[in-house]
């Protein structure tokens, strides 16, 4: 038995040292006092374009001190020697006596002090993630300095020092001047420009930022002009198709070879038991399945009794469908108000059910739904729904679906990370939700707001969200423990996380709200969910 196991460890060493390509990519927008207009959306075309080339990306929104630091340990904590390695920050940034700080959300800043002690320093970010083989940093926070009263605040950023022959810092405009926040579209002009020259094949990255200076520069009639600092020993292009010559191609630095530890007996690894680490699905959330009360004593009468719920691991949507992914699916938009990173809405149950078939379909899943049009479900009981679709669940199934009320609950409040906030996510409501005083009576982008513990956007307001459960109000009182599915007949299907049309108490994690299932609203969304796989 030794032998083999000699193997299986010498392989998990040789894995591990394996080189990968991971970024980093963060936006903050929703600023007390001087909140941007595009940083989000640059945000998410930076991590979509990245994930497209083959990144491994971490998209983070609306960061405060706390998880802004969280993020950035955590993202340089993953990296390894042999990595290419790209941080790329959209935002509010300042600098104070010649060092840069990108701003977090959620507290005002007044002076200098407060800049120094609850900003993050750009210098010390850039140097956490030094530790891989190439790192590129892209900065898009030369705005207007918002502490001007301040003698050492300048406009603009410093001048930054980079790791010789391995780092690349690119500023969206040249040290000490401003930057604007809007374009001709939903992105700055640098990410504009970024986004499009980036993803041309075989250009090195020196060649692109000529390309991006052209651009910005003409653009903005000369009032802007992106600048970086850094030499490479390689070529570095973030975009390569099989025409790139060999001898063009950044070659890792190996590290050092090192001796590996005796190997234990093999009933000592038995006995060893890893942390799981389940497989990473684009555009989801892992939640470690595990035990809470569900429910709130000083709810409303529908969710008083509280009561322990087990639920199995599962994925989640880290956040609403948005009217993009809508589209690429289902071919049309029945979106009120429209626009690409909000959230779809106007969707009925039956809507959210068919998207989650048809979209399994697309990824070669298995759909989850076994729906029969011909027959109306004698379950249903409500007299004014003439569609009333037989639709049997195929537990065996890997496809998407729509979470149960527990599940959704769960991971609003947090899951095995809850922070036993009012909220998801805060108990702050205006941090973390678009809701009826902030929101403009309309919704807004998915994932402007900041997330919750387990990194989940919006699970409170914006759109309320589709649950797969028939809603009985005296359900509690007879919930099963393991993984309940709702009642076995209704009415009404339930919602969940509240709009933009509600706010204080009615935006509680716990509360509960249900219509029916053939309406669809400008206030109802849905996100989506897959169960983790027997294998995992």
């Amino acid at each position: 038995m030794k032998r083999p196991l000699l193997i299986v460890l010498l392989f998990i060493c040789v894995v591990t040292l394996a080189a990968a390509r991971k970024a980093l990519v963060i936006g903050n927008a929703s600023y007390t006092d001087s909140p941007l207009k595009n940083t989000v959306n640059d945000a998410w075309a930076v991590e979509r374009l990245l994930s497209d080339l083959g990144f491994e990306t971490v998209i983070r929104l609306n960061l405060d001190k706390r998880r802004f630091d969280e993020s950035i340990e955590s993202f340089a904590s993953s990296l390894q020697a042999i990595d290419e390695a790209v941080f790329y920050y959209s935002g509010h940034g300042a600098q104070i006596e010649g060092e840069n700080f990108l701003i977090p959300v959620g507290k005002v800043l007044a002076d200098e002090a407060d800049v120094k002690y609850e900003a993050i320093s750009a210098n010390r970010a850039t140097e956490k993630i030094s530790k891989a083989c190439l790192s590129i940093v892209i900065l898009d926070a030369c705005r207007d300095n918002p502490y001007k009263g301040v003698r050492s605040a300048n406009k603009g950023l410093a001048p930054m020092s980079v790791k010789a022959g391995g780092q690349f810092v690119i500023y969206s405009t040249a040290s000490g001047q401003t930057a604007s926040d809007g374009g001709s579209g939903d992105l700055s002009p640098f990410t504009e420009a970024f986004v499009r020259h980036a993803a041309e094949p075989n250009v090195t990255i020196e060649e692109m930022m000529r390309n991006v200076v052209r651009q910005v520069k003409a653009q903005s009639r000369e009032r802007q002009i992106p600048f970086y600092y850094g030499s490479l020993e390689n070529a570095f292009c973030f975009s390569v198709d099989e025409n790139f010559p060999e001898e063009r191609r950044v070659h890792p630095r190996q590290p050092e070879a090192q001796s590996l530890p005796p190997v234990p007996p093999a009933e000592e690894v038995q006995k060893a038991k890893l942390p799981y680490r389940a497989p990473e699905i684009p555009g989801m959330v892992f939640v470690e399945g595990g035990s809470f009360l569900m429910g709130c004593r000083d709810g409303d009468r529908d969710e008083r009794q509280e009561h322990e719920v087990r639920l199995d691991s599962f994925y989640i949507g880290r956040h609403e469908i948005t009217q993009k992914e809508w589209m690429e699916v289902m071919g049309s938009n029945p979106s009120q108000r429209v626009g690409n990173i909000l959230p779809v809405e106007k969707i009925s149950w039956y809507d959210a059910i068919e998207y989650c078939n048809r979209r399994s379909l697309n990824e070669g899943l298995t759909p989850i739904y076994r729906i029969d049009r011909s027959k109306q479900d004698s379950f249903n009981t409500n007299s004014l729904d003439d569609l009333k679709w037989v639709i049997a669940l195929d537990t065996t199934a890997n496809g998407y679906r729509l979470p149960t009320e527990a599940e959704w609950e769960y991971a609003a409040r947090g899951g095995r990370k809850s922070m036993s906030y009012k909220f998801s996510g805060a108990n702050d409501l205006s941090q973390i939700a678009w809701h009826f005083q902030n929101s403009g009576n309309k919704s807004n982008p998915v994932g402007s707001k900041a997330a919750n513990e387990l990194g989940l956007y919006d699970m409170t307001g914006n759109v309320w969200e589709w649950c797969w459960d028939w809603y009985q109000e005296d359900y509690y009182e007879n919930s099963p423990r393991a993984n309940p599915q709702g009642g076995e007949q209704g009415e009404k299907r339930s919602l969940r996380g509240s709009s933009w049309l509600h706010s204080g108490n009615g935006c509680r994690s716990t509360r509960r709200y249900a219509i029916d299932p053939h309406i669809a609203l400008p206030s109802n969304g849905f996100r989506v969910v897959r169960t983790k796989s027997q294998e995992g």
